[in-house]
């Protein structure tokens, strides 16, 4: 390196060291210029402004974003606080089904639910027991009674829930954890990726423990 020669990091440690440095001699930055995107020259106070204007779109986009999930959450708690005091209310199992079934059909914007169970119970309506065993062939990989699913599910296992010609492509399936009467909260959309694990489990984890209380005070 010769003598006139400036070395990069010299200058770079030079001015983290003296950080005062470019405030008390300012008339360097104006004079400062670097080659923009657009192959013109600008001002390095320019460019710094050019930041902080794409730092700030881009922040205000993240908040615009922030403020809408908030918005829907809000309306999900809304909704779901409305189903669990009419749940409270109910007073048989066919009250609690036909109540929950009505309300993701109608307040979720689900295209199909279904409330099912898998032991024999006399309080329940005609239609909702399913044979544990031909669940578990059919739609034993997705569901199961630890862990909400959420995701694709294919014609088999859409007419096995929901009926033939049900046509749902996309699914949300609850469990329903109570020892005398356990069943699954089965949620159906004909769109792909209507549900989402990381979205919608909290809401379905909480109606599913409701659901799981009100089942059993209702089979006393």
């Amino acid at each position: 390196m010769s003598k006139n020669s400036i070395d990069p990091k010299q200058v770079e440690e030079f001015l983290i060291l003296n950080p005062d440095f470019l405030k008390t001699n300012s008339h360097i930055l104006n004079a400062i210029e670097i080659i923009h995107e657009t192959g013109g020259a600008v001002s390095l106070i320019q460019r710094q402004v050019e930041t902080l204007r794409k730092n700030y779109d881009s922040t205000s986009e993240n908040l615009i974003k922030l403020i809408k999930i908030a918005e829907e959450n809000e309306k999900i708690f809304e909704k779901t606080k409305t189903l669990i005091l009419d749940l409270i209310l109910s007073k048989t199992l066919t009250e609690i089904v036909s109540k929950t079934e009505e309300t993701f059909l109608k307040d979720f914007s689900s295209d199909f639910c279904k409330l099912i169970f898998f032991k024999k119970n006399s309080n329940l309506p005609k239609g909702r027991i399913i044979d544990p065993k031909e669940a578990h062939k059919i739609i034993g990989k997705k569901y199961n009674a630890a862990d909400i699913f959420c995701g694709p599910m294919n014609e088999k296992e859409s007419s096995f829930i929901f009926g033939k010609s049900s046509g749902a492509k996309d699914c949300a399936l609850v469990p329903i954890r109570n020892s005398e009467c356990p069943g699954m909260l089965a949620l159906g959309s004909k769109e792909v990726e209507k549900y989402s694990k990381e979205n919608d489990t909290l809401f379905l984890e909480f109606v599913s423990e409701s659901l799981s209380r009100l089942i059993e005070r209702n089979m006393m």
